[in-house]
């Protein structure tokens, strides 16, 4: 007879498990694949050339030794980093409890109790008819009864239908998703670093452009106050210089502000209070070369890892759904225990005598909640349709951007080189005015007027070079730069 019953035990197993490794994980229709253009921007000649900055590690693509250490202080300290991480740790229990769910449950247990029939019940009548002389008196229930357990207990959910292996297909995919959004994490914080360090080079070149300013203003106002002394020129020169002064110092001020905010916001980003920030000088941040080579858009969807969460989200969503639909099928529940059982401690382990055991499967099918588990499935699929519209709605974006920042690459260095002319001709206009006010051959408000223009083609200099290393920045960024 025990054979026999370890013959059914081991042929149901061996069944169910068929069923379980026949469960193939999720997978993209040929309709919910997305193909991307051959290349990135219309009317430019297609090279058909696969080589990409996003395959550069981090270190290799920033050369600057200051900002790599920025960088892997960003990676180790910061806060909302480290909770992402903390984040695909809680996904990765989840997966290994979906993959527990697999697996036969065991658990074990040791218990005693005492009880005292009532002598007018019918608990009480049977010890009373149980209790015969004739049988031997060890084998009589006590009163008070006693009740002594050890055992083990033994439950498993046969996955016949592949439900629990979609669950646990869920479940990974999610973690991989996890995964792949701590990654994404990683290069946006990579990047927020960058911008940081390079905006606090611009700011401090404006500042230094300012600086020079006024002292140029103060040099013209002090000359102008010694021309109204001569009756060469009115009060309103004068006042026109020194309105100018203070608007430069007012715009120093504001300059200064927000190198102070920049850098305690580049101190948060490291984990850290404020503290003095080392950063390269505006010539060396000018002089830095970053690879442009863009590769092909199909990369994208290997490379970024937005694209490839939004993928596995997707994945994930589908096996919800193949799991909810197979919640309309019978589950066969195996269970069985073993154990000991008497009414002393002494006859505990007297085997055979005190020896238990149990058997047992069950076939259930729902009957009466068909309806929730229809709204539950109709809910995984509207869940399903939502991450599909997801990944398609990360993939056009993740084109949009980098196809945005290569036409802005081309624009700014194109804007550079006319800004570069521009500075020089109003570097000879000051000059050409300040010598001919001295000379008295032009007014004061020439010399005003390319001051000004000067200075505001300096500072749009200053920040498109600025710029311009951002950008790069996004870029490597938008083409999912940052490799381990």
């Amino acid at each position: 007879m025990k054979m026999k019953i370890k013959y059914i035990a081991y042929s149901l197993v061996g069944f169910m498990s068929a069923f379980t490794w026949s469960c193939k994980a999720p997978e993209m229709t040929a309709d919910e694949k997305i193909k991307l253009p051959d290349k990135y921007v219309y009317g430019q000649p297609s090279l058909g050339d696969t080589t990409t900055m996003a395959d550069m590690k981090w270190e290799e693509f920033f050369p600057d030794t200051i900002l790599q250490r920025y960088i892997r202080t960003a990676l180790s300290n910061n806060h909302s980093f480290q909770q992402i991480l903390e984040r695909v740790y809680i996904a990765q229990t989840r997966m290994k409890q979906s993959k527990n769910a697999m697996f036969p449950q065991l658990s074990a247990g040791i218990g005693a109790g005492i009880q005292r029939f009532g002598e007018y019940s019918m608990d009480g009548v049977g010890n009373a008819t149980t209790n015969t002389p004739d049988l031997d008196k060890e084998k009589h229930i006590p009163d008070p009864y006693r009740d002594l357990n050890l055992g083990i207990q033994f439950q498993w959910e046969a996955d016949i239908w592949g439900k629990l292996s979609n669950k646990k297909q869920a479940a990974i995919k999610r973690w991989m998703a996890s995964a792949e959004a701590a990654q994404y994490a990683r290069t946006l914080l990579i990047s927020e670093v960058a911008v940081q360090y390079f905006e606090l080079i611009g700011l401090d070149t404006q500042y230094e452009i300012l600086e020079e300013a006024i002292r140029n203003t103060e040099a013209a106002y002090q000359l102008t106050y010694e021309l109204k002394q001569e009756g060469e020129v009115t009060q309103l020169a004068v006042d026109q210089f020194q309105s100018r002064l203070l608007n430069l110092e007012g715009q120093l001020l504001e300059t200064k502000q927000l190198t102070g905010e920049k850098e305690r916001a580049l101190a948060t980003l490291l984990g850290a209070f404020p503290f003095e920030i080392k950063r390269i000088s505006f010539e060396e941040m000018r002089n830095l070369e970053f690879s442009v080579k863009s590769g092909i858009p199909a990369q994208l969807l290997a490379n970024r890892p937005d694209i490839r969460a939004a993928e596995m989200e997707l994945l994930a969503s589908k096996a919800d759904a193949e799991a909810a639909r197979k919640a309309f099928f019978p589950s066969l529940v195996i269970g069985a225990g073993g154990g000991f059982n008497a009414f002393d401690l002494s006859k505990w382990f007297v085997a055979p005598a005190s020896l238990v055991y149990n058997l047992a499967a069950g076939l259930s099918a729902p009957i009466f909640n068909q309806h929730e588990i229809r709204a539950l499935w109709e809910e995984a699929k509207s869940n399903q349709k939502i991450a599909l519209s997801k990944y398609h709605e990360t993939v056009l974006k993740a084109y949009e951007e980098v196809v945005n920042l290569l036409v802005a690459q081309d624009n700014i260095s194109e804007r550079y080189k006319l800004k570069e002319e521009e500075s020089k001709t109003h570097h000879r206009s000051i000059r050409d005015a300040n010598e001919l006010f001295r000379l008295s051959f032009v007014g004061y408000l020439e010399v005003l007027s390319a001051d000004e223009r000067y200075l505001d083609c300096e500072l749009e200099r200053i920040q498109l070079n600025t710029y311009k290393c951002i950008n790069n920045v996004y870029l490597y960024r938008a083409l999912g730069g940052g490799v381990l």
